[in-house]
């Protein structure tokens, strides 16, 4: 008996961990994209964020968002034409620039 209820402790903190993610999420679509994106925040993520970014893997910016009105849920990104097929990621910050979230990027033509 004494087994089980550590077992269920941990279950159920592993349980609010995934909620909390969950309920801070960044969805990127269409993937692949080709030279739109959307970035979709959730309701607890966009009161947080400040800014989004585009990033290629060696962390050099391609494009960025700042984040005026904490109501708008959707940031489309049109200038992607130019940026090489590849792998990237979209980044949202806070205020201070912290990363907060981030979500990988498919671009392909």
């Amino acid at each position: 008996i004494a087994l089980g209820n550590p077992g269920a402790a941990f279950a159920q903190n592993g349980e609010k961990n995934v909620i909390s993610n969950q309920e801070r999420t960044l969805v990127v679509y269409p993937t692949p994209a080709t030279t739109v994106a959307t970035v979709r925040l959730s309701a607890a993520l966009r009161s947080e964020v400040s800014k989004i970014e585009i990033v290629n893997l060696i962390g050099r910016k391609i494009d960025e968002q700042s984040v005026f009105d904490k109501n708008t849920t959707e940031f489309t990104f049109n200038n992607l034409g130019s940026a090489a097929s590849g792998i990237y990621m979209v980044v949202a910050r806070d205020k201070s620039g912290k990363i907060i979230q981030s979500a990988k990027m498919v671009i392909s033509r």
